[in-house]
């Protein structure tokens, strides 16, 4: 529903109920009415009003998750990286950081960086990006 809507709706109900309390406050002032009577006649006014309200702000909200799904990386066979530098390459390519690769291969992150050297040194780069790309270039890797 929209606000402009709920305002209208609120404003009829609460008009509707002001309308409602003065014709039984009237009632019993002119005696038609006991006092226990008027009471509840109030109270389940209020109380039906209350469970509205409440209904109407405790609608169920669509909650929207996005998983981000990593990117598939093959790595194919080769002469020039050792398996565990091959398998660091590929984590590099799914664009991890050397803390989140050392926890995916339960090692130290210093150990990372000496295998990303290696990897480096072997493949003549400096960067990640450069290994990436030249991995690719002599088919290490397939993205």
């Amino acid at each position: 529903m929209k606000i402009k809507q709920q305002i209208l709706i609120i404003a009829i109900l609460s008009a509707t109920l002001i309308f409602l309390i003065r014709l039984f406050e009237t009632r019993f002032l002119s005696g038609q009415l006991s006092t226990r009577f008027y009471i509840s006649i109030i109270g389940i006014i209020f109380l039906a009003v209350g469970i509205w309200f409440g209904f109407s702000f405790t609608k169920n909200k669509t909650v929207i998750k996005i998983v981000e799904k990593e990117p598939e990386v093959i790595v194919n066979a080769n002469e020039i990286l050792t398996g565990r530098e091959t398998e660091l390459l590929a984590l590099i390519a799914k664009g991890l950081s050397n803390k989140e690769i050392a926890d995916r291969l339960f090692v130290s992150e210093n150990t990372v960086k000496k295998h990303l050297n290696n990897v480096y040194a072997k493949l003549d780069v400096t960067r990640r990006t450069q290994a990436i790309l030249k991995a690719k270039q002599i088919g290490i890797i397939s993205a």
